[in-house]
């Protein structure tokens, strides 16, 4: 069993299939398995939800791998 680790997205955005390709070659790299799940924010209140700041969004272990990402006031589609 891997690390879970999700991939927020909305429709349309060109960068969340890098960033699913990045995560694997970093978990590659490092040694690593990983679980993925991608999950595609359909509308706002999905956004509001799921406190999904903007696409893509990676979280791992439910933590956003951003630095200050989960203290974000803000959460949307943009």
């Amino acid at each position: 069993m891997g690390i879970p680790v999700e991939i927020l997205h909305s429709q349309g955005c060109g960068s969340w299939q890098p960033a699913r390709q990045a995560l694997f070659l970093a978990a590659e790299t490092v040694g690593v398995q990983v679980d993925v799940s991608d999950v595609l924010v359909t509308d706002q209140q999905m956004a509001v939800r799921l406190r999904f700041p903007g696409s893509p969004t990676i979280r791992v272990r439910g933590r956003d791998v951003e630095p200050g990402g989960d203290e974000r006031p803000d959460f949307g589609l943009g």
